[in-house]
C-alpha cells in the first residue's frame, strides 16, 4: 500500500506547521560486512554504567556477574549505532534477569533506551526473551504475551540465539529463528549497545549472564529530512472535499525563513504530492490566533 501525507485545516485562525519529516524503514543491505562486537579482554572501547557488577571476557565469551547491593549495571559501547543488524547468543542463570540495550543513552547514571529482553525465569515461565522493553522510560513496548510461538522457542538452561534488525523506525527481533517482537517507533534512532546485569538486591551468591557470538552489521544512520521545502514545492490542493468545504488556496500560504510554513482558510486541505510506502513524520504546530476549530496531519492509503 502507498500512503500520502495530508494536512487538514479546519481553523478560522492560521496554524503554523514546521519540520514535518519522514524516515523510511528498509531491509538491511546484504553487502554490508559483519564485524565482531566482542569486547577485548581489557574492555577497551566499552564503559561500565550504573552499578558495580563485574564483567570479564574469556575465550570470546562476555561474562557478567552480579554483586550484592548493586543496582542495574551495563557494559556499553563507546561507539554509537543507528541502523544495524545484531546477532548474539546468551546463557543466563534462571534467577537472573538481563537484556541487551540498543539505541540507548546514559541518563542519571543509568541506561535509557530500548532493551532486547532476556527472560529465563522458570518459576514465572513467561519467557519473553527477545521482547522489546524501554528501559528508564515507557516500559514494555512489545512483550511476547500474544506470541506463544516465540515463548515456546525459548530453550531453558541452554544457549539461545537472538537476531535484531533496526532500520529507521522499524525494529524486529527473532529468538532461535522465530519472529519475536516488531516495533515501529521513532523516539530513538541511535545510541549505544549495552549488556545488562540486573541488580539482585543483597544476594551474596553471584549469578552470571553470558554472551557469545556478538557481531554486528553497521548500516549507518537515518535522519529526519524536511518535506516542506520552499516555496511549498511538492504541495498541491486536495480537490475532493465534502460539499460546502473550500479547497486550500496555495497563494494564501507562504514559507518562513525558519523552515515553517504558514497557511489558513476555512475548511480546507493540502497534501504532499509524493507517495510514501513506509514513513514516520513529526512536526510542530502553533495557532496564530484564537483557536476555534481543529486541525490534523494524517496519512492515508490510496
Amino acid at each position: 500500500m502507498r500512503f500520502l501525507l495530508l494536512v487538514g485545516v479546519l481553523l478560522t485562525t492560521i496554524p503554523v506547521v514546521s519540520a514535518i519529516s519522514v524516515t523510511p524503514g528498509d531491509d538491511p543491505p546484504l553487502e554490508t560486512p559483519w564485524e565482531s562486537l566482542v569486547p577485548p579482554e581489557d574492555l577497551s572501547g566499552w564503559k561500565i554504567l550504573g552499578g558495580t557488577a563485574r564483567y570479564r571476557v574469556e575465550d570470546s565469551v562476555v561474562i557478567g556477574q552480579t554483586t550484592a547491593g548493586s543496582p542495574n549495571t551495563w557494559l556499553t559501547t563507546e561507539r554509537q549505532f543507528g541502523d544495524f543488524e545484531l546477532e548474539y547468543e546468551f546463557l543466563c542463570d534462571i534467577s537472573l534477569n538481563s537484556g541487551v540495550q540498543i539505541r540507548s543513552e546514559a541518563k542519571g547514571g543509568s541506561a535509557r533506551g530500548f532493551q532486547v529482553e532476556i527472560d529465563v525465569d522458570d518459576k514465572r515461565k513467561r519467557f519473553w526473551s527477545a521482547g522489546l522493553y524501554e528501559e528508564g522510560d515507557r516500559g514494555w513496548i512489545d512483550d511476547l504475551k500474544d506470541n506463544p510461538e516465540a515463548q515456546a522457542a525459548h530453550k531453558p538452561h541452554d544457549w539461545n540465539h537472538v537476531r535484531v534488525v533496526a532500520m529507521g523506525a522499524k525494529m524486529q527481533t527473532w529468538l532461535n529463528g522465530v519472529p519475536a517482537a516488531e516495533v515501529f517507533d521513532t523516539r530513538r534512532l541511535s545510541g549505544f549497545i549495552g549488556l545488562q546485569v540486573h541488580g539482585v538486591g543483597n544476594r551474596k551468591e553471584p549469578l552470571e549472564i553470558r554472551w557469545r557470538g556478538l557481531r554486528i552489521r553497521d548500516l549507518g544512520l537515518h535522519h529526519w529530512s524536511p518535506v516542506n521545502p520552499p516555496p511549498l514545492s511538492g504541495w498541491v490542493e486536495q480537490l475532493k472535499l465534502p460539499e460546502g468545504c473550500r479547497t486550500f488556496r496555495v497563494d494564501l500560504a507562504h514559507d518562513e525563513d525558519d523552515g515553517t510554513v504558514e497557511f489558513g482558510w476555512n475548511k480546507n486541505h493540502v497534501k504532499f504530492t509524493n507517495d510514501f510506502a513506509r514513513y514516520s513524520y513529526r512536526g510542530e504546530f502553533k495557532p496564530t490566533g484564537e483557536l476555534t476549530g481543529e486541525s490534523s496531519i494524517a496519512g492515508g492509503g490510496k
